[in-house]
């Protein structure tokens, strides 16, 4: 959760200065370090996920290890394609920040209520999630 919330501060920050950007304010260079910040976080907490996520998935007793499978590689999927969206220049990211918010905020509320969810940390008390 920490991570998502850190993810949501860089993601304010890039559009806020993409706004400026799209206005026309001259500070792509801001972008482009913003942007930079986001990448970064968001693909470490990206691969911490996919670890954690895996051994939470696999320690549920009544989920089956193809469904895990396929869970994981949908949801690594979206990672890719949120990540894809994140790529560009400072500009063409700029043009499709909306976008990328509304996306990026609905993937993280969607892990809250799944993967974070107390229902589901609360099955497994030996998750790597618990310490």
């Amino acid at each position: 959760m920490s991570q998502h919330d850190g993810i949501r501060a860089r993601l304010g920050r890039c559009a806020s200065v993409a706004q400026a950007v799209l206005a026309g304010i001259p500070t792509a260079d801001d972008l482009e370090v913003a942007l930079a910040q986001l990448r970064t976080d968001f693909e470490a907490h990206n691969a911490t996920e996919a670890e954690l996520v895996g051994q939470l998935l696999r320690g549920l007793a009544n989920r089956g290890p193809l469904l895990i499978d396929r869970m994981l590689e949908e949801h690594l999927a979206e990672h890719a394609e949120l990540l894809a969206k994140l790529s560009g220049t400072a500009s063409e990211v700029a043009s499709r920040i909306d976008d990328l918010v509304e996306e990026l905020e609905a993937h993280m509320a969607a892990e809250e209520r799944t993967f974070l969810s107390p229902l589901v940390l609360r099955c497994e008390p030996q998750s790597p999630l618990h310490r």
